[in-house]
């Protein structure tokens, strides 16, 4: 077994077979390298296990999800469970990227949650109409903002159960 797989016995007709599952992955897509390190300090002290990818731009976050580029080995840049989408974002903005999610058959059910320091009502309202999950304000308090990231993490990578 890998280092990181966890194992699920499935039932087959006659016995309980083994059959493992990766662990799970979070990609931030975050210019800034405090908010950046905020985040995976916040995500670290979570306890859950999952694998944290981070790109800085649009650009970078459309050819990570598409497996283009400098992501195309699947191994090394695993398809993400959840994605944090900041807003002010190099090359293509949130809202961009979140449209271009959004308009892929493969990404409609991926949980997108905005990780973003506006609290803009066009800015929410714009996220929303495009499709985001949730749309999460980056807080200056960093056990408030870790006990954030703390829930979604809980929920989205352990609780919630999406189609096989």
């Amino acid at each position: 077994m890998e280092r990181g797989q966890k194992i699920l016995l499935a039932r087959t007709p006659k016995k309980w077979q083994p059959r493992r599952l990766s662990m799970k992955c979070v990609l931030l897509v975050e210019d800034n390298d405090d908010d950046a390190w905020m985040t995976k300090l916040a995500c670290q002290r979570t306890g859950i296990p999952h694998s944290l990818h981070i790109v800085t731009d649009g650009d970078a976050a459309v050819d990570y999800l598409s497996g283009s580029g400098a992501y195309a080995d699947r191994a090394a840049h695993p398809l993400p469970d959840l994605v944090f989408l900041d807003i002010k974002l190099p090359k293509r903005n949130g809202h961009e990227v979140l449209e271009w999610i959004r308009g892929q058959h493969a990404f409609e059910n991926l949980p997108v949650v905005m990780l973003t320091s506006s609290a803009e009502p066009k800015d929410v309202s714009r996220a929303y109409s495009l499709g985001v999950t949730s749309y999460l304000r980056k807080m200056s308090e960093p056990a408030q903002f870790g006990q954030a990231v703390r829930v979604i993490l809980k929920y989205w990578l352990e609780l919630n159960i999406t189609s096989i």
